[in-house]
């Protein structure tokens, strides 16, 4: 097949969940297929992204954007009722250009990732649409979180975008989400036709060699600008760690991702190490004893936590993030939903070597069977020629 893949952002480097997706899925579709991408852009890039994408893509266009171009978008979207999100990723000139690559390209099929590409799409061309999450629920998750201001505009984003969802049924020809709770978040009559394709984790996770001293007792990952990580980062840093330190006062946490906001900077203490970016992560998962996920607000499955288990760490996390992952409870992963239930995890795995070993073991193993990017992959490719001969008929 040949394959346009149309991405709101170019998918390197792996620093958020949706590039990390978009490029194990490319990655994957072109072990047998010709993928091209077209990928959005209103930020500094490395060519070294492009020199690496390019090693098993085709092609790429890069379809570039500044902020005025987001705020015409944005403010076009406030009047035609569309989310603000796909107002500001959507310009005239890059879905020009959009239709333009796709008649040099030719391409059988397009897939497209996030509601907010939807408007780079070609009539007379296959479509399938990776809703990735149900993010009219993270908005309404957000508004829960924020002041007054705030709390009306991701309440406004919520409402367009849970229409705009549904909407997708009328443009695409195929539907895939990451979880099944996502897909329950979707407001159409034919929500049972949406397929879930989860997230997978790379080989490398799995076969890393852990050299490292474990330098902290306690990891948690993610894009620290992102609001459901910040909001967990904070709540791990202010509200749990201080109960953890009445048992063990000498404990260390580290908070390891890419651009942290100002708020998750101020965490930084003694025992509390913020890294801001690292080259590799599995290199900080193997200085670390155990993985703490407290999600609390957000939709979709953590990669931080499949990244986690793979490497052997046991991990604690919320009932929303397990919701997603669907790991037994005391068995492959341990819950905890206060402040207090959460230390009283974390102590019990560092002071219990035994219930460390086995959470991390069957933890690694539930993931070896559930998350592989080779399986998902697989099944992608099926869903896309499945698309296409259904189109044919």
């Amino acid at each position: 097949m040949k394959i346009l893949v149309v991405l709101s952002r170019i998918p390197y480097p792996l620093d958020k969940g949706d590039k990390l997706r978009a490029y194990y899925q490319i990655k994957e579709l072109s072990k047998r297929n010709d993928v091209y991408l077209f990928c959005l852009n209103n930020t500094k890039y490395e060519s070294k992204s492009i020199d690496i994408l390019s090693t098993f893509v085709k092609g790429i266009h890069i379809g570039e954007f500044n902020n005025i171009d987001g705020l015409i978008g944005i403010t076009k979207s406030f009047f035609d009722g569309t989310p603000f999100q796909t107002g500001y990723y959507s310009h005239s000139k890059n879905i020009r250009a959009f239709k333009a690559y796709c008649k040099q390209v030719k391409p059988d099929i397009i897939f497209n990732q996030f509601v907010r590409t939807a408007k780079y799409v070609c009539d007379d061309i296959p479509k399938v649409l990776d809703y990735q999450d149900a993010l009219s629920a993270n908005m309404a998750g957000r508004a829960s979180k924020c002041n007054i201001i705030k709390k009306f505009l991701f309440n406004l984003e919520a409402k367009r975008l849970r229409k705009y969802e549904a909407k997708m049924f009328d443009i695409f020809d195929k539907l895939t989400i990451i979880v099944e709770a996502d897909k329950k978040e979707i407001r159409h009559k034919r929500q049972s036709e949406i397929i879930v394709l989860p997230n997978g984790v790379d080989n490398s996770y799995f076969e890393y060699k852990t050299k490292e001293e474990k330098e902290f007792d306690i990891i948690f990952s993610g894009g620290m600008s992102y609001a459901p990580n910040v909001v967990a980062a904070l709540y791990l840093g202010k509200e749990i760690m201080p109960l953890v330190w009445k048992k063990l006062p000498n404990a260390r946490l580290v908070i390891a991702g890419a651009n942290p906001v100002q708020a998750v900077r101020n965490l930084a203490s003694q025992n509390i190490i913020v890294t801001g970016w690292v080259d590799d992560m599995k290199e900080y998962y193997g200085k670390s004893k155990i993985f703490i996920a407290p999600m609390q607000i957000g939709t979709g499955l953590q990669n931080k936590l499949l990244e986690a288990m793979a490497m052997n760490l046991p991990s604690i996390t919320s009932p929303l993030a397990n919701e997603a992952l669907g790991a037994k409870e005391n068995e492959e992963i341990l819950i905890a939903t206060t402040p207090q239930e959460n230390a009283n995890q974390i102590i019990s795995l560092l002071t219990n070597p035994t219930l460390a070993q086995k959470i991390s073991s069957s933890g690694n193993d539930f993931v070896k069977t559930n998350y592989r990017w080779e399986t998902y992959g697989n099944l992608l490719e099926s869903i896309l020629k499945e698309t296409i001969v259904l189109k044919q008929r």
